[in-house]
């Protein structure tokens, strides 16, 4: 199966502003779209995007990059320098996945969103120079809270022709690979690891790869348009 790779990820924010300095400034991401309603940025192979929403609506989403097999040691000491505080759970701020063959870190962007930062072993994607913002490679990951798992993971899979990638199927389900993963989970579960219970928030996806071609699915009142383009 063709791996699947997230081209692009559009959020809602009300924190224009602050967004704008976390990821261009701080992170050092580049800027494509800069509008009232609507601020991009470059990361790698992806897009990541923000829409205006309600002020009223404090969505919070999770979103993975990749980074180099062997960078994570020096992106983590990269954050820090920073001054951003990483998620730590029991003393513990480095994340393990012993099935994916990974290791993780986490902390906050401004409007509270999950960011992840994961190291995935097996791909073949060292770096030798130091850590930077070109070695946030891609979006690896979306977080796409439903009401049922079985149903919306059937859905995507049938559509997109994605293959289950751990979990159980039924409270959590990431469809994908290595190459991105779109994580499917009931929305009454906590997020790993800060285990903050998730909402459906609006969210368009846009990806290529699979055996469609390229396609798009957007989550908008809680139901999802699926698409192929």
């Amino acid at each position: 199966m063709t791996p699947l790779k997230i081209t692009e990820v559009l959020l809602g924010t009300h924190r224009f502003e602050a967004m704008k300095t976390f990821y261009g400034s701080l992170l050092g991401l580049e800027i494509l779209e800069d509008q009232p309603s609507q601020l991009s940025f470059q990361a790698g192979e992806s897009v990541l995007a923000f829409r205006e929403n309600s002020p009223t609506d404090n969505a919070f989403y999770h979103v993975a990059f990749t980074i180099p097999t062997n960078k994570f040691a020096e992106a983590k000491q990269w954050v820090i320098q920073l001054g951003i505080p990483l998620f730590s759970k029991t003393g513990q701020d480095e994340f393990p996945f012993e099935s994916w063959n990974a290791t993780a870190l986490y902390f906050y962007d401004p409007d509270d969103n999950l960011i992840e930062f994961i190291a995935h072993h097996t791909l073949d994607n060292a770096a030798s120079e130091a850590f930077g913002p070109k070695h946030l490679l891609r979006i690896s990951e979306i977080g796409l809270p439903v009401d049922d798992v079985p149903d919306a993971a059937k859905k995507l899979a049938d559509a997109f022709q994605l293959s289950l990638w751990g979990g159980d199927g039924k409270q959590f389900a990431p469809l994908g690979d290595v190459e991105g993963v779109l994580i499917v989970v009931d929305k009454q579960r906590p997020w790993f690891p800060d285990d903050r219970v998730p909402d459906i928030f609006n969210t368009r996806v846009s990806i290529k790869g699979t055996e469609t071609g390229s396609a798009s699915l957007s989550l908008q009142n809680g139901l999802y348009d699926l698409k192929s383009t």
